[in-house]
């Protein structure tokens, strides 16, 4: 059966992200494609110029065999009667998997040996706490930023994805392509946008790379649920603006948060007031649990484990409330 399917045009993925972060099966530029995978994002398939449709197997299969987008129960209908594949369950594990866990070394087991790094891995930034005040407005931007958009997964940036120095050099490239070196030259900064910011995968380098660049704070509209919780867990505070802010704000306006922001994460304090270019403030809402909150005051996730195990803790993190 393969054999033939090959023959027939089709191509077969192995399981791994690759279709998902846009590598392999990339379309001709100007093309419409139909795709079975969990992703069509702008760009997403590798190309900028695509236009890629999600659909079921059954719909894709019939689109191959005519050319076009149909239903395939008209096309069942057409070429006769054509039975369900049916669905057959796996066992817990798998076929032929059991319940092994040989793989597994406990912490008495391990070698306590310097980890090996190739020149390309670098070790992850980290941030030992947060100090805000805010800074220039160095890149406004609409509805819908995607974590593509952030950082691009395309297969000539994902071999820097181990090395963070390398990897800031493409955030919001997509957007602007001179923001990274903005970014350095101002020494940091914060950026605005629209609604549903950050969407998409859960990339956490597209929180990453911008604390890389000394990004402090995000101003927006809204937030996507994942890339808001990865904002916490590396140190950047994720401010809610109104519309008729995000309207008045202009790329380049000085943003300073009148407030001391690590006083008032710790406290619990909910609304900052913010001067631009001290001409006219706005209000700006920090959204935080409890646990979120700490995390943000250590600067980050990594650090803020790091200090419980300091602190005699398991660095196991305590529900959200």
């Amino acid at each position: 059966w393969t054999a033939e399917m090959m023959a027939a045009g089709v191509n077969f993925s192995e399981a791994t992200c690759g279709a998902c972060i846009g590598i392999g099966h990339v379309p001709a530029s100007d093309s419409v494609s139909l795709r079975t995978f969990n992703r069509n994002f702008e760009g997403r398939s590798g190309i900028e110029d695509d236009s890629v449709f999600l659909c079921s197997p059954e719909v894709a299969t019939a689109a191959a065999i005519t050319g076009e987008i149909v239903d395939p129960r008209d096309l069942a209908d057409d070429l006769g009667d054509l039975e369900a594949p049916g669905l057959e369950m796996g066992t817990k594990y798998g076929p032929g998997m059991g319940e092994s866990d040989s793989d597994i070394i406990s912490p008495d087991e391990a070698i306590d040996d310097g980890l090996v790094k190739g020149p390309n891995i670098g070790d992850v930034p980290l941030k030992d706490d947060i100090d805000v005040d805010g800074g220039e407005a160095l890149l406004k931007m609409e509805d819908n930023i995607t974590t593509d958009h952030i950082i691009p997964a395309t297969a000539d940036i994902l071999k820097f994805r181990s090395n963070i120095e390398k990897l800031s050099e493409f955030t919001l490239s997509r957007v602007d392509d001179t923001f990274a070196q903005r970014a350095l030259d101002a020494d940091g900064g914060v950026l605005v946008a629209g609604e549903n910011y950050g969407q998409g995968s859960s990339r956490e380098h597209a929180a990453l790379c911008p604390m890389y660049l000394g990004i402090e704070a995000v101003f927006a509209q809204s937030f996507a649920r994942i890339h808001k919780a990865n904002l916490f867990n590396f140190g950047i505070v994720p401010l809610a603006i109104d519309a008729e802010t995000y309207e008045k704000i202009e790329q380049g306006d000085d943003l300073a948060i009148v407030d001391d922001v690590p006083a008032g994460v710790a406290s619990g304090q909910e609304e900052f007031t913010v001067s631009v270019n001290g001409e006219w403030e706005f209000t700006a809402d920090l959204d935080a649990s409890e646990r979120e909150r700490d995390i943000l005051a250590a600067g980050g996730k990594l650090s803020w484990v790091k200090q419980q195990h300091a602190d005699g803790g398991s660095g196991a993190a305590p529900a959200d409330d």
